[in-house]
């Protein structure tokens, strides 16, 4: 029996063939729709698990789509995948594909590892009956971002990491956005700047400052207060327990 059912929505068969490959290697079924009307139709008749959306289909750009899609199928996982096209190259394609409503955004050619890491969270979306949701972990300590990922995941959420400001503003897999639980002081951009951005990246974001201070120089009063005036929606103070993230958590994203 079948994993799961995809959705690969591609115009052109032998890319579609490829993603179906892949799928199939993972023991899920798929179905293909070579258009934005084909897909609204396989949508009215099915209920896929995941679906893998081209951006360039034909003269539609399906990032200008992905509204309906997400409401015609709100469980499923949705995966952007691009390789550019003649008028726009791929950065900026992907970069416009992070801002809208998906889960994942693929540089095609993708790897069957990439595949496997989507798989296997919409089967643990599926298996928990709902999306999780997805929170963001910033923080150049590797020990740090490893406990912090481990509460939340521990706690239901769907978790990427980042060591810098810098990869996860880069970063094109990291894609939508619901928590991002972000270090203040970091090398190179840093807390204080990044938070500034992210909400041009990711507009609906709710953002955790977590700070231990700066040495005698600066306290976690400040550091956390000037957090909270960049534009971070609650702080929490380093070292911190894991009762107290997540029920900071519950807090903020009731919010």
């Amino acid at each position: 029996m079948a994993e799961g059912l995809a959705l690969v929505i591609e115009d052109s068969m032998t890319q579609a063939n490829i993603v179906g490959r892949m799928l199939k290697d993972e023991d899920w079924d798929y179905v293909v729709a070579r258009s934005l009307a084909e897909c609204h139709d396989v949508l009215l008749q099915q209920r896929p698990n995941l679906i893998f959306v081209d951006v360039f289909l034909g003269e539609d750009n399906s990032l200008d789509h992905i509204t309906q899609i997400r409401d015609r199928a709100l469980d499923a996982t949705i995966a952007i995948m691009t390789a550019g096209s003649r008028d726009a190259s791929v950065d900026s394609t992907l970069k416009l594909a992070r801002s809208t409503n998906v889960d994942y955004v693929l540089r095609k050619p993708f790897s069957r590892q990439q595949m496997r890491a989507i798989v296997e969270s919409a089967q643990a979306d599926a298996s928990e009956g709902r999306k999780r949701k997805h929170a963001l972990v910033i923080d150049d300590s590797h020990t740090v971002a490893t406990l912090t990922a481990q509460t939340l995941s521990d706690n239901g959420y769907r978790v990427s990491i980042a060591h810098s400001m810098e990869e996860a503003l880069d970063n094109e897999d990291i894609a939508h956005v619901d928590l991002i639980v972000s270090d203040i002081f970091m090398p190179g951009m840093g807390g204080l700047q990044g938070i500034r951005v992210i909400k041009s990246t990711w507009p609906n974001v709710r953002i955790l400052a977590m700070s231990a201070g700066l040495d005698a120089r600066v306290s976690s009063d400040r550091a956390t207060s000037a957090a909270m005036a960049a534009g971070a929606d609650a702080e929490i103070q380093k070292p911190f327990r894991p009762v107290e993230l997540i029920n900071t958590a519950i807090r903020l994203m009731a919010s």
